[in-house]
């Protein structure tokens, strides 16, 4: 079970990364992860900062280091998506939509009606 939900979290954390990034333009990693807190989806530091520098790796972000005008103190590593970035996000979404719909006529099969049947014999 742990192996499905982290399978199922990783990919739909990049999606969410690619959409939290396209609606700010650019965002640093601590932003995301108060975006994210502000959604309730609660990760770490050790979660995203791995997930952006594979993105990065896989040229779906750019990034670049820079002083925010808004803090005073050391530089920050901004993230903003690369053409890619908007192509494999909108690919992400289409297919995300798609699976849903489908997983939505899955749920809403009714055991009863589908013969109650587990595959084994007996009735759920």
């Amino acid at each position: 079970m742990e192996n499905w939900r982290a399978q199922i979290r990783k990919g739909y954390l990049e999606m969410c990364i690619l959409l939290v990034v396209r609606a700010k333009h650019e965002v640093y990693g601590f932003e995301l992860l108060e975006e994210f807190s502000q959604l309730a989806l609660n990760i770490t530091e050790g979660t995203i900062y791995p997930l952006l520098n594979r993105m990065h790796e896989d040229a779906l972000l750019n990034s670049h280091w820079r002083l925010d005008a808004q803090e005073r103190g050391h530089p920050r590593k901004f993230y903003k998506l690369t053409v890619k970035g908007k192509l494999t996000l909108a690919t992400m979404i289409e297919e995300f939509r798609q699976m849903t719909v489908t997983f939505e006529q899955f749920v809403a099969i009714d055991p009863q009606k589908e013969g109650g049947s587990d595959g084994h014999g007996s009735k759920v």
